[in-house]
């Protein structure tokens, strides 16, 4: 599943080929926390464009990723498209830069789903939200702040701040 067998392709120079492939999205493990792709194949689009010295690659997929809140820890899902290119040359050199060869490309076969899934990590925000205005937990009592206010009041400012307190407040 998402294999695309590039090397039966006979494209002249300026030809195109669009495939559609379904993938799955594998389970991404981010600071070690884990986020689901969907639980069913996605359909991805490629195209794959001849040029004269090598083959240029192009990604579109959509796909929702699921898992905990970064600040609340509820679960959170958001939707990450992709359009992602990659560029094989026909002969690169021993030495070839990475911008020369496609990673995802092994023997004429291009493997859409590892592309894809690369690129998802990639495009995923710093933090996954269940909504943008997330108030997270509460860093003493840890009542989820988005469903009641806690008791805890503002937390006791660090000690080792101190010294600076007094550079703002203008005394010398």
């Amino acid at each position: 599943m998402g294999i695309i067998d590039v090397s039966r392709l006979r494209l002249e120079s300026g030809e195109k080929h669009s495939v559609e492939v379904s993938i799955m999205v594998s389970e991404i493990l981010l600071g070690g926390v884990s986020y689901a792709g969907p639980v069913v194949p996605v359909l991805a689009s490629v195209e794959i464009t001849r040029l004269q010295t090598g083959l240029l690659l192009d990604l579109r997929v959509t796909a929702a990723i699921t898992g905990p809140c970064h600040r609340c820890l509820e679960p959170a899902a958001i939707s990450v498209s992709i359009d992602a290119s990659e560029y094989q040359a026909d002969q690169p050199d021993r030495d070839a830069l990475a911008e020369e060869v496609c990673d995802y490309l092994t023997d004429g076969r291009l493997d859409a789903a590892v592309w894809a899934g690369d690129a998802i990590v990639l495009a995923l925000p710093h933090k996954i939200l269940c909504r943008a205005d997330c108030m997270g937990l509460c860093p003493a009592c840890g009542t989820n702040l988005n469903d009641e206010l806690c008791q805890c009041g503002p937390p006791e400012p660090d000690g080792r701040w101190g010294p600076l307190r007094g550079l703002a407040a203008g005394d010398d």
